[in-house]
């Protein structure tokens, strides 16, 4: 059975039916992250056709000079779509205020993108806009930008870029768990935040996060189970 990597040669190849068994043989991803985002006011199996849409998205404008692999790059896009019908369909508001704040971002970041021949980080868009950070990222996340790469989240100390956070080995189910963690990392506590980075974006087990900021086992623990309910209610209260 042939990769990603040998169907994604095929297709970029002209090869439609490798772009179709591509689709196929990654909708595991699909349904995991519909999994996720399922909510009483849509049946599972209208999510996943959403999410289904994302994939193919993905499968269309995936380049391998990227550095990632397939599965890295196309969970972002399978949960923007997903977001994207729920805002269109009146589950997600968005105010007139972010609106107007997401396009002058975007406006920002093409003409960084020219001036500088590559993505503007978050704090270099904030300086052309004059708006704050937080504000920007809150804005870009409200209108489901597409998801870059190189787009951050996170304080200065601690903004994390796609590509750096998502391994290559991880497996899928992994990836789709940090980008959920990834998107909801602001509504920790610093502490909490600083754990969940260690656990889940650099590979530490909880004896070594403990170690390395004093406490117990157990207390890091706590900390990691209360931080995931956090961002459980986080993810159903967008629904």
């Amino acid at each position: 059975m042939p990769d990603n990597a040998e169907l994604i040669r095929r297709f970029k190849l002209g090869d439609e039916s490798a772009g179709d068994e591509l689709v196929v043989e990654n909708m595991g991803l699909v349904y995991s992250i519909a999994g996720k985002m399922a909510n009483k006011r849509y049946d599972i199996e209208d999510i996943v056709q959403i999410g289904a849409l994302g994939l193919v998205k993905a499968v269309k404008k995936f380049d391998d000079s990227y550095g990632v692999q397939f599965s890295t790059y196309a969970v972002p896009m399978i949960i923007g779509e997903i977001k994207r019908f729920f805002r269109d369909d009146g589950a997600l508001k968005v105010s007139r205020s972010l609106k107007e704040a997401a396009l002058k971002g975007r406006k920002a970041e093409e003409k960084l993108c020219r001036i500088l021949g590559r993505n503007p980080t978050m704090a270099e868009l904030a300086a052309e806009t004059g708006l704050d950070e937080s504000l920007l990222i809150e804005a870009f996340d409200a209108v489901i930008m597409p998801e870059s790469l190189q787009s951050t989240v996170g304080n200065d100390k601690e903004s994390l870029r796609l590509e750096e956070v998502i391994a290559r080995d991880d497996t899928e189910e992994r990836i789709v768990d940090k980008v959920f963690i990834k998107e909801a990392l602001g509504i920790l506590t610093e502490r909490e935040r600083g754990i969940m980075i260690m656990r889940y974006f650099r590979g530490k087990t909880q004896s070594e996060i403990a170690k390395s900021i004093g406490v117990s086992q157990v207390q890091v623990s706590r900390i990691e189970k209360k931080a995931i309910d956090k961002i459980r209610h986080e993810m159903l209260d967008e629904k």
